[in-house]
């Protein structure tokens, strides 16, 4: 008997609530909801990019699906990203062979992808993070796909801000420990 996508939907939000409520490691869950992200919308892989305050650099945090080499490489221009992350612009290049804010045209085709949708978000006021999705074909997006997207990019928010809260305690716990 086929699933229907209501179900799919369903038992992939019980296993993300259910890894973020046992509290597992935060690699962990950003790749998991990375994989549903791929797994829901048909995609090839994805990457989650973290930009700190006070710097530009677009840190990889979580990939799933992609080679090492093609999320080094950053196939988007960085510096339109950036601007498109800090103004919350939702990124949708479905076509990678002719737009212009491809980099390197040559890591897409060797890692198979065609399309992506970057949707950013504010972590907290000091970090923006990024969800890109890849696809191997062009993809123009459905609005239940974008929104399903900006649902578990706002969930690897929580799960960010939440690791970053409990190494804060961590160290404070640490600090009253030595004294």
């Amino acid at each position: 008997m086929k699933e229907s996508v209501a179900d799919s939907f369903f038992y992939s939000l019980v296993r993300l609530v259910d890894s973020i409520y046992q509290d597992e490691d935060l690699e962990d869950i950003l790749y998991f909801i990375l994989s549903l992200a791929v797994e829901l919308t048909g995609g090839k892989g994805s990457a989650i990019r973290v930009l700190e305050h006070g710097s530009f650099d677009l840190k990889a945090v979580s990939s799933y699906g992609l080679s090492k080499e093609f999320v080094e490489s950053g196939p988007i221009d960085f510096s339109k990203s950036v601007t498109e992350i800090m103004e919350g612009d939702i990124i949708i290049c479905n076509d990678f062979e002719n737009d212009t804010r491809v980099q390197n045209l040559d890591a897409a085709r060797k890692e198979g992808v065609s399309s992506v949708i970057g949707l950013p978000f504010t972590v907290n006021e000091y970090t923006y993070s990024i969800m890109r999705v890849y696809y191997p074909q062009k993809k123009v997006p459905t609005h239940e796909e974008i929104e399903l997207l900006n649902s578990l990019g706002k969930i690897s928010c929580l799960v960010i801000e939440r690791a970053v809260l409990r190494g804060m305690n961590n160290e404070a716990s640490n600090k009253r420990d030595i004294s």
